[in-house]
């Protein structure tokens, strides 16, 4: 199994972050100590050289002609006793002043050059050992540091893994939980810091959420019930009293209670499948959607001809899709209800380029604004005339099927409203 914590973003930028620290600090430090150690050294010099110029200003004063004292590593020179003693023609150059790792013959000098009266003292000090002391702690804080380096990485492993195991654990558990389980607790996994707090709050919230999932299906089984059971006793009105009384005249009425029974029975089917995401019966059935539209088309048929709307069904007999009747027949019925109701005088094209089925009409149209939010739940735009609900059932609904609905202006005035079943 590949580990998770190697493919882990949160892994990398643990070690990265600790990596990038370690580099900064360490650096930093090594930059610390080598420039404190120069600032020493020249200190230090610094208070020899000054020391040995008052001894020799004081040695003079006493005695013009007394020897100049020296050392292994120290050279003290008079400009005047050049012909006695020989100063080196680089010392000669100096200006008055402290000059620092001066090359003489292979060798580094602290050198000051100082005014005596008319004459001029040289102080020399050989800094060469203190030079490849530097040198040397040059190599040793670089080598120190690839050390450091390599080593915190070993060590920013470790702590990256520590630090994200159980984070990645609390993504794996989250990742594993099937949206149909009650109950579940994952505190009871994680020990009592950080990510068990999150675990904690994390089980609160799915506690709440149950509860809520419970009453959400205990309501929608009651409701189904209690709203089936009247729709059932007015079918059954209908085909008595249609038994009964052999009357042309209550004929279409009770055709009219009929398939308004039916519509919201249908509509009670489908709404329940969604909102439960249930699969629905019949999935795979074919249908042909020429007469399903027609069938939508005629109990609007008043509404139609009271607003002298031109409706032309384009449809062929032979286009068929594999879909549940009763949901397919909910979204056509919303979509063209929206057409009629915002048409006037207008007219609507029901066509089907393969796999798109459009419904064009002419009508008032939708302002652009309200486009972007027209499959909000009880969004109403500024002319509609309804409650906010169709569109949003009849998108729920393509979603729930993975059918793609959309809505778009149509160039020549009203909308243009298309449901691609391939998507």
């Amino acid at each position: 199994m590949k580990s998770v914590l190697g493919d882990s973003p949160l892994f990398r930028k643990i070690m990265a972050s600790i990596l990038l620290a370690s580099v900064f600090f360490l650096s930093l430090l090594s930059v610390v100590v080598y420039y404190s150690n120069e600032i020493l050294e020249d200190a230090l010099l610094a208070r020899q050289t000054d020391f040995e110029l008052q001894n020799i200003q004081q040695l003079l004063s006493q005695d013009p002609d007394a020897a100049l004292p020296g050392s292994a590593n120290l050279n003290i020179y008079l400009a005047s006793r050049q012909i006695r003693q020989a100063i080196p023609g680089r010392l000669l150059e100096l200006s008055d002043g402290i000059h620092h790792d001066i090359k003489v013959d292979d060798k580094a000098y602290h050198v000051m050059v100082a005014p005596h009266g008319d004459d001029r003292i040289y102080i020399q000090f050989d800094i060469t050992e203190i030079e490849r002391s530097e040198e040397l702690l040059s190599v040793i804080l670089l080598v120190a540091w690839i050390v450091l380096i390599v080593l915190l990485f070993f060590i920013a492993r470790i702590l990256s893994k520590r630090l994200s195991t159980p984070i990645a654990q609390l993504s794996r558990e989250l990742s594993r939980i099937n949206p149909d389980e009650r109950g579940i607790r994952l505190s009871d996994r994680f020990a009592d810091d950080e990510v068990g707090r999150i675990a904690q709050a994390f089980d609160s919230y799915t506690g709440k959420m149950d509860s809520y999932v419970e009453k959400q299906i205990a309501f929608a089984a009651m409701a189904s019930h209690e709203l089936r059971s009247p729709l059932t006793i007015v079918q059954t009105s209908a085909d008595l009293i249609a038994s009964r009384y052999d009357n042309p005249d209550i004929i279409p009425h009770l055709d009219k209670i009929r398939r308004a029974s039916a519509n919201m029975a249908n509509m009670i089917h489908a709404l329940l499948a969604v909102t439960r995401d249930q699969p629905t019966k019949n999935v795979h059935q074919s249908i042909a959607l020429q007469p399903l539209v027609d069938e939508i088309l005629e109990p609007m048929g008043p509404e139609i001809r009271a607003k002298q709307i031109s409706i032309e069904n384009r449809l062929a007999p032979d286009i068929s899709i594999e879909a549940d009747r009763t949901l397919i027949t909910v979204v056509l019925t919303n979509l063209i209800r929206n057409a009629v109701k915002h048409g006037q005088q207008s007219s609507i094209e029901i066509d089907m380029q393969t796999p798109v089925l459009s419904i064009t009409d002419n009508g008032i149209g939708i302002d652009s604004e309200d486009l972007q939010h027209i499959f909000d739940f009880r969004f109403r735009g500024q002319h509609s005339q309804g409650y906010g609900v169709g569109l949003y059932i009849a998108k729920l609904i393509c979603d729930y099927q993975g059918w793609l609905l959309d809505l778009v202006p149509n160039p020549e005035g009203g909308i243009i409203a298309k449901i691609n079943f391939s998507s």
